[in-house]
């Protein structure tokens, strides 16, 4: 319901705080404003609005007073250029822009505001700003709404409240105290508080000066005796005028409401994803719900009709439905082929029937995701019998797998037809736990997003939006939503077939649209890397890693020792129990009774800090013993919850094994993200971290096969700034960072102690980050001089390191991106922010991604050498783990030697595609379980 309101905003009140709100993104301030702007209408539905601006003219303030604002600080830089954007997106959201020569936004606020109150209708102004508090009115129900800080509407009785004066006294207060950030000076001697309590006391400045020689403070009459003659300037200055002519009426704000195309064109062109997306309709002009020729296969001969479509095609997108986003659990409903634009056919496999038919009772079963035995749920038998013993409860309108399995599985396994698909990852798992392989894959759109434009979001939904100016049919429309939400196949059967075909149809076009906008220079990396890694990924997290329970239960029991120990201990230090999770209780126990002394404050409230780094640098001094004790019940608890007490619970009850996801396109850097569970993350540094590797065992009677590749980020460094040192060191299969202590230091190899290497090991790492003498220094424990010494020394000997950092930062700055050495690119915004502090961390950002891109190109490349050895000679072993620059693989014995020999050649061959300039090294161990290999 409209609110019968004129809400006047203040514009440049807003972008400025919108501005220093989000200072990270470029255009931030627009987007940010964009927001707020759509919030107020959102929640208010006002009948008028208008944004007021500030003319960039001098105003009549500054004639009659020249020094008007003289201290302003300049706009910001890189707000200056926001400021017509956010004009543009002002008037895309139909709201009109008022503002008036000669004078300020308040001097048009105060005057339309009155317009207002003398036609009827009530008005709110919206601003923080203090000056427009004398504008307010109960009788003309003029309101100011403070928006800053949540909602803080301020009527007559408010700004007695907040300001301690009526609204009619605002002005005499300001005229007393001044207004410093207009350089308006006020009275000698006379602050804030003074200058309430005299108007409070006499009622107004008129009085105030009339009685001057009865003011009790000395200060207060002689600061208001030197005044007098300017006094008069001063009330002027600060107060709004409301008798102006201008250009609009009252019916010129009458508010329409936000224009759906209008604002969402403006938002694409300012590269607002979130915001496009949201004022995407589902549908398009240019293919519209009822132009799309979406439907379901009925009949065998819609299946072989569909065949020979994709077949003539040569390429055709490809997309299942399931009972679970865990592609080892629950089973495929249905799955869709689209060969040309805006049609797409959807061949329905498990639907179940209404629920308002009879089923003969509840499906059978123990997983709320299948709905049938665990044993029938593997698959890996006869997936037909799964259909088969589903078959009662299922909608009559499904086609018979076994029938669609028989026409389509020749065609997935065609390689001569091209696959496309979003995230066909999912899609490849799903078919071929169904006994339907697929070969021939040559598109994925999230894959091609990514290459494109690692910063953005990959869904199909926000493509669909950028690329095809189109919103996908929401999930939740189609299963609904909360504890409401439904299966799959217990969707309404025409929703599911519309939903599920479109997927298929809108993978095929973005395939379409991204293709091209793939540079030259990235194809080969797609086509030899990232697309043929999606098949790589896909078996890889099918297969899953058998987790020995038993082991991680023994580990288990003594951690908990060890925790409850620590607590035990903490306790005793401090003298009494207390919540060891409490920061305040914990703040009390270290800083109040044992004194130790506080390191840092927590921003939010100030208190004195009790998290990890604290606690470690309390740890190292003499009288620091509770904080020892306190991390190891911290790492304790950490690797329970996090590890040792969750992986047996996320053991797959079909498999019965461990199987984690390995997500391509999810770091900037190239580097493959794990999740469900996070294996990347597992403490390899503690003995007690390193036992939970020994949990991770081959099944029985294999062999784990286990490569990390050495040092590959330095060798990175070392090839592409062709630095000799570090070359000669690599070629000749030193110890690279006791070469290092021996060129920086001058001392020999064989003199190099064990101090000298870790400070060498910590530069040689470091200088990846652009870790300087500080970060160095605490890190080593030496004084900062030794530290950036020892750095100067470092580079001394190895300038070409230098050079190369210093080269890299620059081209990245220029073209505000960077490259791996076979051109992935990472655009990073903030090379070009005017924040310094930000500008500095992009730098650092640009140097590391190139080299660990690099690095992470070459791995990619790794795991697809090997998976394809694996699959050319027939081998049974199976790639299992990828972490970081180690993969582990499961072999039967009778393998091993040959899959070791093909898994150093994939991981020391891996610059096929283009050499590094250094030799790659991987060493192979064998063993038991994972901790055996290391």
């Amino acid at each position: 319901m409209s609110e019968d309101r004129l809400y006047l905003i203040d514009a440049f009140a807003l972008i400025f705080r919108a501005y220093y709100g989000n200072l990270r993104m470029k255009n931030g301030a627009a987007l940010t404003m964009a927001r707020m702007l759509l919030a107020l209408v959102a929640q208010h539905k006002p009948t008028h609005i208008a944004a007021v601006f500030d003319r960039p003219e001098p105003t009549f303030r500054h004639e009659i007073y020249p020094e008007y604002k003289a201290n302003r600080a300049e706009m910001p830089e890189d707000l200056r250029p926001q400021v017509p954007l956010i004009r543009d997106l002002i008037r895309a959201l139909n709201i009109p822009i008022v503002e008036l020569a000669g004078f300020e936004a308040d001097d048009v606020m105060g005057t339309l505001a009155r317009q207002a109150c003398a036609a009827g209708l009530p008005s709110v102004i919206v601003s923080p700003d203090k000056d427009l508090l004398q504008l307010v009115s109960d009788e003309g129900r003029i309101q100011v709404l403070n928006n800053r800080d949540g909602e803080v509407w301020i009527d007559r009785a408010g700004v007695k409240e907040r300001f301690g004066v009526w609204p009619e006294q605002v002005v005499d207060v300001l005229s007393l105290m001044g207004d410093a950030s207009d350089n308006v000076k006020g009275v000698e001697g006379i602050g804030e508080k003074g200058a309430r309590d005299l108007v409070e006391q006499f009622g107004n400045l008129d009085a105030i000066v009339a009685h001057r020689a009865e003011l009790k403070r000395k200060a207060h009459r002689e600061g208001l005796e030197a005044a007098l003659p300017r006094l008069e300037l001063v009330r002027r200055l600060v107060t709004v005028v409301t008798d102006l002519e201008l250009p609009v009426t009252l019916e010129d704000l009458a508010y329409k409401g936000v224009d759906q195309a209008q604002a969402r064109a403006a938002f694409k062109a300012l590269g607002f994803e979130q915001l496009t997306k949201e004022f995407t309709e589902v549908g398009s002009a240019a293919a519209p719900s009822a132009a799309r020729a979406y439907r379901a296969a009925a009949t065998r001969a819609d299946l072989v009709e569909a065949v020979a479509r994709c077949r003539e095609a040569g390429l055709f997108g490809l997309d299942t439905e399931t009972t679970s986003i865990d592609p080892t659990r629950g089973h495929i409903v249905g799955l869709s082929l689209a060969w040309k634009p805006n049609e797409g056919l959807y061949v329905p496999l498990a639907h179940l029937r209404p629920g308002s038919e009879d089923t003969a009772g509840s499906l059978p079963g123990l997983l709320p995701d299948s709905g049938l035995p665990e044993g029938l749920l593997d698959l890996r038998g006869e997936p037909g019998a799964f259909f088969r013993e589903l078959a009662p409860y299922l909608d009559p309108r499904n086609i018979p797998f076994d029938e669609a399995r028989e026409v389509l599985g020749p065609l997935f396994l065609d390689a001569a037809v091209g696959k496309a698909g979003q995230n066909l990852k999912y899609d490849l798992q799903v078919l071929k736990r169904h006994g339907m392989p697929v070969r021939g894959l040559a598109e994925d759109s999230m894959v091609l997003s990514f290459l494109v434009d690692s910063r953005l979001r990959h869904n199909l939904d926000d493509l669909s939006s950028r690329h095809l100016d189109l919103r996908p049919i929401p999930f939740e429309a189609v299963v609904g939503k909360g504890k409401a939400a439904k299966r799959f196949d217990e969707a309404e059967f025409e929703k599911a077939v519309q939903y599920a075909a479109e997927d298929a149809d809108l993978a095929l076009q973005l395939c379409g649209k991204l293709q091209p906008l793939l540079p030259p220079d990235l194809r080969r990396l797609y086509a030899q890397v990232d697309l043929p890694l999606v098949e790589a990924l896909a078996d890889l997290e099918l297969e899953g890693v058998r987790l020995d329970v038993d082991v991680l239960e023994h580990l288990a029991k003594a951690m908990r020792v060890t925790r409850d120990g620590a607590a035990d201990r903490a306790f005793e230090l401090a003298g009494e129990a207390f919540n060891l999770n409490s920061p305040a209780q914990l703040g009390r126990i270290l800083y109040e009774k044992l004194n130790l002394p506080v390191l840092k404050r927590t921003d939010k409230t100030k208190a004195p800090a009790t998290d990890e780094d604290v606690l470690t640098e309390l740890a190292q001094r003499e009288d620091g013993e509770i904080a020892r004790v306190l991390l190891r019940h911290r790492q304790m608890q950490k690797l329970l919850s996090t590890y040792v007490e969750a992986l047996p619970a996320m053991v797959s009850p079909v498999t019965g094994r461990l199987h984690t996801r390995l997500h391509q396109a999810a770091v900037a850097t190239g580097r493959l993200a794990s999740s469900d569970p996070n294996l990347q993350n597992i403490p390899v540094r503690t003995e007690d971290g390193r036992a939970i590797r020994g949990a991770f065992v081959p099944r029985e009677g294999w062999v784990f096969l286990d490569a990390d590749y050495s040092q590959i980020e330095l060798r990175v460094v070392a090839a592409l700034a062709g630095d000799p040192v570090l070359l000669g060191a690599f070629g000749r299969g030193e110890d690279i960072h006791r070469r290092t202590a021996s060129e920086v230091l001058g001392v020999d190899m064989e003199a190099v102690t064990g101090e000298q290497r870790s400070a060498a090991k910590a530069v040689n790492f470091g200088l990846l980050y652009g870790q300087g003498a500080y970060a160095l220094s605490a890190s080593l424990g030496i004084s900062f001089k030794e530290a950036k010494a020892f750095i100067e020394r470092y580079f001394e000997r190895m300038p070409k390191v230098a050079e190369w950092i210093e080269a890299t930062k620059a081209r990245a700055v220029e073209e505000g991106l960077v490259r791996t050495l076979w051109g992935r690119v990472r655009r990073i915004p903030d090379l070009q922010s005017p924040n310094q502090g930000l500008k500095a961390q992009a730098l650092r950002e640009a140097v590391n991604t190139v080299v660990q891109g690099t690095a992470a190109d070459l791995m990619r490349r790794a795991m697809v050498r090997l998976h394809r050895s694996l699959e050319a000679g027939g081998f049974q072993s199976r790639l299992l783990l990828q972490v970081h620059d180690e993969l582990l693989v499961e072999a039967p014995p009778a393998e091993a030697e040959a899959v070791a020999a093909l898994l150093k050649d994939a991981m020391e061959g891996a610059d096929d595609l283009g050499p590094l300039g250094v030799k790659l090294a991987a060493e192979v161990r064998r063993g038991n379980s994972w901790l055996e290999c290391k």
